[in-house]
């Protein structure tokens, strides 16, 4: 059943995780930390390619992390709930 259930849970990181990225685009806090990253970016691109590498790896870093915690977030719910509950929450 574990084993199961962390296929389906993959499953759906894999094939939702475009959709996270365009409700996270939509957030205001996190449009706006990612607005920010670009525009370091955008400066450090002429003068620091490193740099800018830097901040391009941030802004990658920073949807995982928002991806990884959906995910695990997800896996506790559908292992520690019923899919009847998790549907009325």
């Amino acid at each position: 059943m574990k084993q199961d259930l962390l296929q389906k849970a993959h499953l759906l990181y894999e094939l939702e995780g475009d959709y996270l990225e365009r409700i996270l685009e939509n957030d205001a806090t996190y449009a706006g930390l990612l607005e920010r990253l670009g525009q370091a970016e955008r400066r450090l691109a002429g003068s620091d390619k490193a740099g800018a590498e830097a901040m391009a790896e941030a802004r990658r870093l920073l949807l995982e992390m928002a991806r990884e915690t959906s995910f695990k977030m997800g896996f506790l719910m559908a292992h520690d709930y019923p899919l009847e509950e998790v549907f009325k929450m």
